[in-house]
């Protein structure tokens, strides 16, 4: 009986011991799925939610994240193996990158429409789709979803511009070398307008030089952004040339 006990309470304890570990591994395909931007939660709003919207040029998805002339070129592999590097900032032509993955429900659609390779970007603007490395995706899956379009897979990339998810966009000026527009689409004619807005603020004209006395236009989100912080800044008692906007350094005054 005694025997029986024992073996009875070491069964429970090994069974104890697996369902812990297979917990642990489902929250780790789990975690990693999310960061590959697969939802299995269906209670997980859809990327429609959240549409793509042109952002102010110092402004990034976290604030961690490099501001907009901190851009850089995008390279890494195509999905055959061979070593690609697409310039992007310094060049006469616009650039939109496309931030997919392969198992993200709501980029299907956008595979569909780059897949032949003939989708029309505003402004004449190159479209690079950027997968993450063949360390987290699989190039005969992405090759299959590509077709003929330009397609980079790059960890580097995904890290410096800071996506926090997929479908991610983000439209960069060649001329400025600068970062004008970004955010989350769900449908392809959805990052259409807004980048044609994009192009009809004039983004894609390079910025002021401290000589030029000519600077680039302010799209109309910057304008709208500077109205509600003036509005704020009022609220506030804060008038346009208010000392308090103006603080002095250690170096800007005291005696002799």
């Amino acid at each position: 009986m005694t025997a029986l006990t024992v073996g009875v309470a070491v069964a429970v304890a090994l069974l104890g011991f697996l369902v812990a570990g297979l917990l642990r591994a489902h929250a780790e395909v789990l975690r990693t799925l999310h960061q590959m931007g697969v939802e299995l939660d269906p209670s997980t709003r859809p990327a429609a939610a959240q549409p793509l919207t042109l952002r102010s040029p110092s402004a990034r998805p976290t604030p961690a994240g490099p501001d907009a002339g901190d851009v850089i070129d995008v390279t890494g592999t195509t999905p055959r193996g061979d070593a690609v590097s697409l310039a992007v900032g310094g060049v006469r032509h616009d650039t939109l990158l496309g931030f997919l993955t392969s198992g993200c429900a709501t980029c299907r659609g956008f595979w569909d429409a780059f897949r032949s390779g003939q989708v029309s970007v505003p402004g004449g603007a190159r479209l690079v789709v950027v997968t993450r490395g063949n360390e987290s995706e699989s190039p005969g899956a992405i090759a299959a979803l590509a077709g003929s379009a330009t397609v980079v897979m790059s960890n580097e990339a995904w890290e410096h511009y800071d996506i926090p998810r997929a479908p991610y966009f983000i439209y960069i000026s060649g001329p400025a070398g600068r970062v004008v527009g970004e955010g989350v689409a769900a449908r392809w004619d959805e990052v259409k307008a807004l980048m044609a807005d994009a192009v009809a603020d004039g983004t894609n004209v390079p910025p002021a030089t401290e000589d030029s006395g000519v600077g680039r236009k302010r799209s109309q989100a910057d304008q709208r952004r500077d109205s509600a912080v003036d509005t704020q800044l009022r609220q506030a008692g804060i008038e346009p040339g208010d000392v308090r906007l103006y603080p002095t350094t250690i170096n800007d005054g005291g005696s002799g």
